[in-house]
């Protein structure tokens, strides 16, 4: 095998690490829940590592998920920025209104968003589109917007729409950075814990799905066997 092919088996196999590596913006969502201690703000309607999705139990209130920096990041006093996305999920049937919202750091409010209705000829709002997606950042400058263990992060809806309970509100691409702008690598998502072991069938040995933590230190190892398999070869067509 000549030189110029290895490098290329190796390029492309640090190509599949860039690809499997997990983005530090992977969150711990697994913990996410309703604030002010009331289970009327808020119903989780599911958590991934990439995103919660929740809405309201009974329709015109403010809806408000909780989740807290500790469970997410080991030391939240780096943090001077954040941003995420949020996207609205709104059923056929729900009527045009304004939606908006923001995120509350415990220290201070998120920039916030806003939604707007569409409206028809005759002025009727509606929602030409079910799904809207919007973005959101935040940025602590004062010394006193520090973020610790115990900060609730309260993502919130303000509108206190009729039909709240039939739009899912999605948060996700959750990513922190320091006062360099750096991105500040999160704890790994602690959901679904009992499905992450796959029984094999009969004859086979139990596989064990790869945790995210583990993804990146998986790859490197196929890139080194690979590398190793390319000198071989190398070595016996000399």
């Amino acid at each position: 095998m000549k030189l110029s092919k290895i490098s290329a088996v190796i390029a492309a196999a640090a190509t599949a690490v860039s690809m499997m590596a997990v983005s530090v913006s992977a969150t711990n969502w697994a913990n996410a829940g309703y604030a002010d201690g009331n289970p009327d703000t808020c119903t989780i309607v599911s958590t991934d590592e990439n995103s919660m999705t929740f809405t309201a139990p009974a329709g015109g209130q403010q809806v408000k998920a909780r989740v807290t920096a500790g469970d997410l990041l080991d030391d939240p006093t780096l943090v001077k920025s954040a941003t995420w996305t949020v996207t609205y999920t709104i059923a056929d049937d729900v009527p045009g209104c304004w939606l908006g919202g923001a995120c509350y750091f415990g220290c201070k409010n998120s920039t916030g968003y806003e939604i707007n209705a569409d409206y028809d000829e005759e002025g009727n709002a509606y929602f030409a589109e079910k799904v809207k997606t919007v973005t959101d950042d935040a940025k602590f400058l004062l010394d006193s917007e520090v973020l610790n263990a115990d900060s609730e992060l309260v993502f919130m809806d303000w509108s206190s729409a009729a039909d709240i309970n039939k739009i899912n509100i999605t948060i996700s691409d959750l990513k922190f950075f320091d006062a360099d702008g750096n991105e500040i690598a999160q704890k790994p998502y602690e959901g679904a814990a009992a499905s992450t072991t796959e029984t094999a069938p009969a004859g086979d040995s139990a596989t064990t799905s790869t945790k995210t933590g583990n993804v990146p230190a998986a790859a490197v190892a196929a890139v080194m066997a690979v590398a190793g398999t390319a000198a071989v070869i190398s070595r016996k067509r000399k």
